[in-house]
């Protein structure tokens, strides 16, 4: 039996007015599902994920999460004035709070956390956002127990923690917010191979939870550990989607992006 769609995206475009950055975009997520996205930098993974987490409005098409419809129908209206503020006078296309509410959470790339709030405050916010999903309590007790390096710095100011312990923290918000779908952007990105190590482990154990996942990574065998489907991302538009059973190797990945000179 075919699992429901937790999340289920048709036709959308998006971008920062005047550049269009997507288009068409079509991904389904299976419920207790994973995807990953792959692709190169600049080719709008992160567009993509921020409008799906109505931190920007798509300019059309349609994201349904568990099966309600999260932004308006219908495409943008029109911008072409210039000196005309469009968005002063028009209502967002999509509720970046109502999103949340409703169980889709995003750990955006570069853990935009604030510099001088403790851990303890900052992980006490997200709970904010869970809707009485879970209890604080206990979310807490599990993000400690994930990172306990996060437990042990809970006094500290977010501005002296290392690289690797903000995005730490920046994931411990997430879970925190009790996710029904959680958004994870280049979460190793720029670590020390230690720190990687470790935190990839920690995002399996997320995934072995029972959490829905939607990752971007470069590393391809990462990411073959965590997901049931990978999209390639290719100038703003999906140009393959391959089940974990047809997952090729890097090797062939990177033909299929770059073509048999790629280096």
């Amino acid at each position: 039996m075919t699992q429901p769609l937790l999340l289920d995206v048709r036709g959308l475009d998006g971008g920062y007015e005047p550049l269009q950055i997507f288009r068409k975009i079509d991904l389904q997520l299976a419920q207790g599902g994973a995807v990953g996205l792959f692709g190169p930098n600049g080719h709008g993974k992160t567009t993509f994920l921020r409008t799906l987490s109505g931190i920007i409005d798509p300019w059309d098409g349609n994201i349904f999460f568990e099966g309600v419809q999260l932004n308006r129908p219908g495409p943008r209206g029109s911008r072409r004035w210039r000196n005309f503020n469009y968005d002063a006078v028009t209502r967002r296309r999509m509720d970046a709070k109502a999103v949340a509410r409703a169980g889709l959470i995003h750990v955006p790339q570069g853990n935009l956390l604030f510099p001088d709030m403790t851990v303890a405050e900052t992980l006490s916010i997200a709970p904010y956002a869970s809707s009485g999903r879970a209890s604080a309590s206990e979310r807490l007790d599990y993000v400690f127990h994930l990172f306990p390096r996060v437990k042990e710095r809970r006094t500290s100011k977010i501005r002296f923690l290392s690289g690797g312990e903000r995005q730490m923290v920046a994931i411990g918000v997430g879970l925190m917010a009790a996710p029904k779908l959680l958004i994870l952007d280049e979460p190793t990105l720029g670590l020390s191979p230690k720190l990687r190590g470790e935190l990839s482990e920690a995002i399996l154990t997320i995934r072995q939870s029972g959490v829905p996942l939607i990752v971007v990574d470069q590393d391809i065998a990462f990411l073959e550990s965590l997901i049931d489907v990978l999209y390639l991302f290719d100038h703003g538009r999906i140009s393959r989607r391959i089940e974990k059973a047809d997952m090729p190797t890097h090797e062939e990945i990177m033909k299929l992006m770059f073509g048999e000179d790629h280096q």
